[in-house]
């Protein structure tokens, strides 16, 4: 069986030469392995054959008897890597709290582990009224950040 540690080190090279990022490896007891990359201009198919190619180079599917699966982390999945805070700065997030509140708001910045949100609250005394405010949370009180995906 195939660590996951070497799997990571030889798609992490060919990630970076596409001007990627490495995201997750996933690694079950049927040797079925899954990449998880991203790129600040967007992952397409091309991107996945390549690091797929690249890896499977690396080690050999008869002596090892694995799947490989390459894909981008996708829109709908937590943020597991800083650099997905950096791609989506400016947009609209989910985040869960360790202590389970919630907030959502656009991704102003992620710096030293604090993530900056901006946040709508009701403007006390008013129904409709809103007003922004900034806030900080620490990456250790953060158990998850989601994408929020809007169809307007």
């Amino acid at each position: 069986m195939i660590a996951k540690e070497e799997i990571r080190k030889v798609a992490e090279s060919k990630i970076k030469e596409i001007d990627g990022f490495f995201v997750d490896v996933k690694l079950n007891t049927a040797n079925v392995i899954t990449v998880f990359f991203d790129r600040l201009e967007g992952v397409q198919v091309e991107h996945c054959l390549a690091i797929s190619k690249y890896i499977e180079e690396h080690f050999d599917r008869d002596v090892e008897d694995y799947e490989l699966t390459v894909c981008s982390a996708g829109l709908d999945n937590p943020f597991v890597v800083e650099e997905q805070y950096h791609k989506y700065n400016g947009k609209e997030v989910g985040v869960l709290l360790t202590n389970g509140k919630r907030k959502t708001g656009l991704i102003l910045s992620y710096k030293d582990n604090i993530l900056t949100l901006e946040v709508a609250k009701k403007k006390k005394g008013s129904r409709k009224e809103y007003i922004l405010e900034e806030v900080e949370i620490p990456q250790n009180e953060i158990k998850e950040t989601k994408l929020k995906i809007n169809f307007k």
